[in-house]
């Protein structure tokens, strides 16, 4: 090729940029049907020709802009209450965006793994869900990573509770949202950015994992030349094992790799404010040793969110993960029970985090169970309670006060009881109780309800000096609650660090 044909391929790409950066436009959640943060200012901006005024139309009112050198402008619309619809008109010199059916309400940013993807229509209850709930929206946020943390992600779009969409709605967000919509009665946003089998270092910025040495190297590493010589190496090892999806040598340099889920799915909501964030995660990391490392990795990813959105007590709201596994005979901990830990610990250390117990809504042989119903309103029943006021009801189980150890048995004590504890299939049988003498071996033990407390003994275990409840991936039978309905809290007094590998 000459040297004028190469220019004039130089000048078109050159063209084709300033073009692209000329075009008025909105990040995609500024979209028609969006719910924006109610009683708090809200930054809308957006791309246009560098220097070009823009004006922004609200409810009678304008706000002017003018577009930096980066081709960004950006006004500042004022707290705004609960209600709509609005319409937004965005102008330029030469082009106008109109945005239509916009509400305030509250906006929840959900996140995690397939559990919190898991969609309407393949959910238990999902045939007794076939209202429309205008007020109440889900963004659904395309997968697309991105090697450093972006301002816009790929693709999203805004979608009504309604029969077109209904079967494309993340169920947990569902449940949770259509519980605060009808117990407030103002409009619930969803954004809905999950990304299944991923584990939490991929959802954290590289700051929040700068302790973690493993993933840190995995950072340094993230260079476009490595992302496309990565992507080279796994098609080549594909073809060489076909009908293999991870051949071995495979780097999933998307879904499982540090930062790359944060960069081009998390990152840029950070400029848009939400009232509480859900999260639904842990599978990925219930592998011996990942499993150790959990809890210092959310107590990471919830403080530098917050930081993020610059609210550091920004609500958040964990799912423990449910009962999943091989049920045996001889009770055993495991990686998926430390990770269950995990969850609630950093719950018990953190302000305004609330870790939700699902340990009975599981199903043993299927990681994805069906009943996200109870899941969504025991988030919602958290929500009410930490958010709106709803503070005189109960809205967790039993949780162990004191365990004290009276000549061959354990007396527990319990916070949380509400109205009182209970043995939900009747009864006075609780199951799912496992004691340790001196040895730390662990075996099956009866326990039984005396008023508020529970007695625990084990023939196998005369002089008892541990003891656990449901510490285990997958019990055989959960059926402590309190009266309000809520299962107890699994729990241990040792700290054994003897999580068995899985097989």
């Amino acid at each position: 090729m000459n040297l004028k044909g190469s220019i004039s391929i130089g000048l078109l790409m050159m063209w084709a940029v300033l073009s692209a950066h000329a075009q008025l436009r909105l990040p995609h959640y500024f979209s028609n049907h969006a719910v924006l943060q109610r009683d708090h200012p809200i930054v809308l901006w957006g791309w246009s020709k560098p220097g070009e005024e823009v004006s922004v139309t609200m409810a009678g009112k304008d706000y002017l802009a003018k577009a930096d050198t980066d081709s960004i402008w950006q006004v500042q619309l004022p707290a705004t209450s609960a209600g709509g619809p609005y319409e937004i008109k965005v102008s330029g010199e030469a082009e106008s965006i109109t945005v239509n059916d916009i509400y305030f309400g509250d906006v929840y940013f959900c996140s995690g793994q397939s559990n919190m993807a898991f969609l309407m229509r393949n959910e238990q209850y999902n045939q007794e869900e076939k209202e429309p709930l205008p007020l109440v929206r889900q963004l659904f946020v395309y997968r697309k990573t991105a090697i450093s943390p972006q301002k816009e992600v790929s693709r999203a779009e805004w979608k009504m509770t309604e029969a077109s969409n209904f079967n494309r709605l993340s169920a947990v967000a569902h449940y949770f949202a259509k519980s605060i919509h009808q117990q407030e009665g103002i409009p619930i946003g969803i954004i809905h950015s999950s990304w299944g089998g991923a584990p939490i270092e991929t959802f954290m910025s590289a700051l929040s994992l700068k302790d973690f040495e493993e993933a840190t190297a995995k950072v340094e590493k993230i260079t476009p030349e490595f992302i496309t010589s990565t992507r080279k190496s796994n098609e080549q090892l594909r073809k060489a094992n076909p009908g293999v999806r991870n051949p071995k040598g495979f780097v999933n340099i998307d879904n499982r790799y540090p930062t790359m889920v944060y960069n081009g799915m998390i990152n840029p909501f950070f400029a848009y404010p939400v009232k509480g964030v859900i999260w639904y995660q842990g599978e990925a990391n219930s592998v011996v040793p990942l499993c150790y490392d959990y809890e210092a990795m959310l107590t990471g990813l919830i403080t530098s969110w917050r930081k993020s959105w610059k609210d550091e007590e920004l609500p958040f709201f964990v799912v423990q993960l449910a009962n999943y596994g091989k049920i045996i005979d001889e009770p055993e901990s495991s990686g998926w029970a430390m990770v269950q830990e995990a969850q609630y610990n950093v719950s018990k250390r953190m302000k305004r985090v609330s870790t939700v117990v699902i340990n009975d809504l599981g199903e043993p042989l299927d990681i994805h169970p069906r009943n996200k119903r109870d899941v969504g309103k025991r988030l919602a029943a958290s929500a009410l309670s930490m958010i709106y006021g709803h503070e005189n009801k109960t809205v967790e189980g039993p949780v162990l006060d004191k365990a004290v150890v009276k000549g061959n048995m354990f007396e527990l004590s319990f916070k949380n009881v509400g109205s009182g504890l209970v043995a939900k299939d009747g009864g006075d049988e609780l199951y799912a109780f496992a004691l340790a003498g001196e040895d730390n071996i662990f075996y099956r033990a009866t326990a039984t309800l005396n008023g508020n407390k529970v007695v625990v003994h084990s023939k196998d275990v005369p002089q008892p000096v541990h003891v656990r409840y449901a510490f285990e991936s997958s019990p055989e039978k959960i059926n402590f609650y309190n009266n309000e309905g809520f299962p107890a809290v699994p729990f241990r007094t040792d700290q054994l660090k003897d999580a068995k590998k899985r097989n």
